[in-house]
């Protein structure tokens, strides 16, 4: 199976086949209209000759031999001009003795039965022939060099804005859906900009819209789940003694308790879409987290469980969105605080791999379900009693911070961790 190769590999061959067959087939045809001129010039030339001494000569053979000093036949290709007594195929031909090249033309003697033989020595002509391709060979050398590096120049020209673009988008996040600024782009993608600067507008738009749905509706939502509350709750001081009727009651208030706890996950849901458009801010994310985390060490003494954190790395500057952090990082400490039994222990630890930099939460609970996505709307455990969106904020959050969440149970089986991994390869390379 053929790799794929990139856009400006496959562009600098493509201009360099084409540019150089063009060349090599330039060098050809040029080649070959030299080699015939020569060789036309060189028939004429020995025509002319032969139709000279015929016409000078038409009847006089002896003078004719005298005249141009006929050799013996034994030295034929050392001779010029011959006659030739006996019958001979006239016409003109190339023939090679050696490292010699001779043109010879034979043609009928008039008014006799001989037949004159013109021959001439063309090697320096061959060899100026040579010497022609060899130069040739040696420019389609060189062209294609040439041809390579104008092709190289001319991608970088075309491909920048292309690598300008993906910069860009590949910081999209970080930039929080910002227009481009399309001032510094070549007029042949400033309407390509344009369209992305269109869509970005769309896309905040409705980011904007389901926010504002989302936040509308649940607080019209709380009022009359307030009003019923308060109902429920005095008609339950009128019933004290009939346990039905109270506990139908409780049972209403219960299930008006869910649905607020769902209308503050939409909630924070909305302002979840809303943190998208935080600006990331440069912290130490480790100094970050231990101001955070001597919060949760209150919380959790409150709550007779105890608390500790390790961080192994003691600075860690990063580009993050405050509000989507604190989203995940509180969702997880939170869960780990009510999952773990009454004296049990939550740890928060923090270190690096090969890859990443990563914040483990680790509980003494009961653990998870690990065939299930935890990460779906309305998922949760069957201990939980919570409307099962915390999770699902939370991976929305990592989306966008680009950050990725892990959920496994721990290998002595005697609870969970969930992880946040922030990957270098994103993180370092656009702190550069």
């Amino acid at each position: 199976m053929l790799s794929k190769r990139s856009l400006r590999g496959r562009f600098l061959l493509e201009i360099a086949v084409s540019m150089t067959a063009m060349l090599i087939f330039i060098n050809i045809i040029i080649g070959y209209h030299i080699s015939m001129s020569l060789y036309d010039t060189t028939k004429n030339e020995l025509e002319r000759q032969a139709e000279f001494i015929i016409t000078t000569y038409p009847n006089q053979e002896e003078k004719f031999n005298k005249e141009f000093n006929h050799f013996d036949l034994s030295e034929l290709y050392n001779d010029d001009i011959v006659l030739l007594s006996t019958k001979q195929q006239t016409g003109i031909k190339t023939i090679q003795r050696g490292t010699h090249y001779y043109i010879e033309l034979i043609t009928p003697y008039p008014m006799s039965k001989s037949y004159l033989k013109i021959t001439r020595d063309v090697t320096n002509e061959k060899n100026f022939l040579y010497n022609i391709y060899y130069t040739m060979a040696i420019l389609v050398i060189f062209g294609f060099i040439f041809i390579l590096y104008c092709a190289s120049m001319l991608s970088s020209q075309l491909l920048n804005p292309l690598h300008r673009l993906t910069g860009k988008f590949g910081n999209m996040d970080e930039s929080i859906l910002q227009p481009l600024d399309i001032k510094d782009f070549p007029l042949e993608f400033a309407q390509l900009g344009e369209l992305v600067n269109r869509l970005i507008t769309k896309i905040k738009t409705s980011i904007n819209y389901r926010k504002e749905l989302y936040v509308g509706t649940a607080h019209e939502l709380r009022t009359p789940l307030a009003v019923m509350r308060l109902k429920n709750q005095i008609t339950l001081m009128k019933y004290k003694k009939d346990d039905k009727i109270r506990e139908t009651l409780q049972q209403n208030m219960d299930s008006i308790d869910i649905l607020n706890n769902m209308i503050h996950n939409i909630l924070e849901y909305g302002r979840a879409e809303g943190g998208q458009f935080e600006k990331p801010k440069r912290v130490n994310i480790i100094r970050f987290m231990a101001e955070k985390a001597e919060e949760y060490e209150l919380l959790a003494h409150s709550q007779n469980r105890n608390f500790i954190y390790n961080f192994e790395v003691e600075r860690f500057m990063i580009s993050i969105q405050p509000l989507l952090f604190m989203q995940i990082f509180q969702n997880f400490i939170q869960n780990a605080l009510k999952f773990t039994p009454k004296n049990g222990l939550v740890t928060l630890t923090v270190y690096t791999d090969d890859k990443n930099f990563i914040i483990e939460v680790k509980d003494e609970g009961c653990g998870i379900d690990e065939t299930q996505d935890l990460f779906a709307p309305f998922k949760r455990s069957v201990e939980s009693t919570g409307a099962g969106l915390g999770l699902f904020l939370a991976q929305n959050a990592a989306e966008s911070m680009g950050v990725h969440l892990r959920l496994e149970n721990r290998k002595d089986k005697s609870g969970a961790i969930a992880s946040i991994l922030f990957p270098f390869n994103r993180f370092l390379h656009n702190e550069m």
